[in-house]
């Protein structure tokens, strides 16, 4: 009996919600000779038109992915001092293996010049055979982004975040100087 009462309570709430997202519009991408008509559709400067909700003018953004640098780095920049020009990002690949509870953690002291993009991204290591290595390293990438000129020192640190009185199993050091 508790079962389906549960399982009509969830068929309930994803029904209720499924009809809340229904007012929302989707931005798609359409070319000027589709279906849609002008009441229901925008031009904007890259001359693509994209249809929007004109019944509450409320129009979803696109999921942006993945995050492009203009400088690329891995380790082997450790103790190097790098240029960007304001505006730029730049991105530090590590390898990285969080099975173990270590992670790489960035201390930026001038994050008003240079500070870190959202959260470290990890990737899997890639193996040829179809069923992945439990506890194999793989890659962190890390995103900054020059904010104003300047100079600012960025210290990564790989360790474990639970152990304070603990040093750094490894720590790379990179001097950024922001044009």
């Amino acid at each position: 009996m508790f079962t389906k009462y549960t399982l009509t309570m969830i068929t309930i709430l994803l029904a209720m919600a499924m009809t809340t997202m229904a007012g929302c519009s989707i931005t798609t991408p359409t070319t000027p000779s589709s279906n849609a008509g002008p009441e229901n559709s925008q031009s904007n400067p890259s001359g693509t038109y994209t249809e929007t909700n004109t019944t509450n003018e409320y129009q979803m953004l696109p999921v942006i992915s993945g995050k492009v640098a203009n400088l690329k780095l891995d380790a082997s920049a450790d103790g190097t001092t790098q240029q960007l020009k304001v505006g730029e990002v730049m991105s530090i690949s590590l390898e990285s293996n969080p099975s173990t509870g270590y992670s790489w953690f960035a201390r930026i002291p001038n994050d008003h010049i240079l500070a870190q993009m959202g959260e470290p991204e990890y990737q899997q290591p890639s193996f040829d055979s179809a069923t992945p290595m439990v506890g194999a390293p793989g890659t962190v990438t890390i995103f900054f982004e020059a904010f104003e000129a300047g100079n600012a020192t960025i210290t990564l640190e790989y360790m474990r975040e639970f152990e304070t009185d603990v040093a750094p199993e490894k720590t790379i050091t990179i001097t950024v100087e922001v044009k």
